[in-house]
């Protein structure tokens, strides 16, 4: 495998915010129509198979969780026929035991997460079947992850907006690969 180095890498910051860094290529978008946490969700899950096509890999991170990032690392830990990585959720492995923290801490609605919960349990999900820590998140852009992505989405528009919650479903629903690893060392 290839190495990467950083000068092969374009480092691209879309925002809604006026920021002064020299670090990244600085792009602006409206996301007004989406509410707050709506529209962060939309540029990790969607913006990236819209804007990066022409790329084959991208890697999404969430400004709350800086860190160095490893490409040649993140190079070695996608699995062959695996478009996806995402890090393992460093305290629960369930949705449903997920749900009910989001609960618990005010993070979504109560009413939509549990419609949420009913009804992958009639879908018979499993549980104690992974859960990811979105917070950083390196694709391959192929056609099947395009359809991950929007999959995805139409479960963050049609229950909460918490994706930890919707990927697991969403990648054992429609049989999609996703390599999971532990947090950056």
């Amino acid at each position: 495998m290839p190495k990467i180095s950083h000068r092969d890498v374009e480092k691209i910051c879309f925002t809604d915010l006026d920021l002064e860094d020299n670090f990244y290529q600085k792009r602006t978008m409206n996301l007004t129509p989406l509410i707050s946490v709506r529209a962060q969700r939309f540029v990790k899950i969607c913006i990236p198979d819209e804007i990066f096509n022409n790329y084959e890999y991208s890697f999404y991170l969430d400004y709350k969780h800086p860190t160095t990032i490893n490409f040649n690392w993140l190079m070695s830990h996608i699995a062959y026929g695996t478009d996806f990585l995402a890090p393992q959720h460093k305290e629960r492995d369930c949705i449903y035991d997920e749900a009910v923290k989001c609960i618990k801490k005010g993070k979504g609605n109560r009413g939509t997460i549990l419609k949420q919960m009913d009804f992958y349990q009639k879908e018979n999900y499993p549980v104690d079947n992974g859960l990811y820590a979105t917070y950083w998140l390196f694709r391959r852009h192929t056609k099947k992850l395009k359809e991950l992505s929007k999959l995805w989405w139409k479960q963050l528009e049609k229950y909460s907006f918490r994706d930890q919650i919707s990927l697991p479903y969403v990648i054992r629903k429609h049989g999609i690969k996703i390599s999971s690893c532990g947090r950056f060392k």
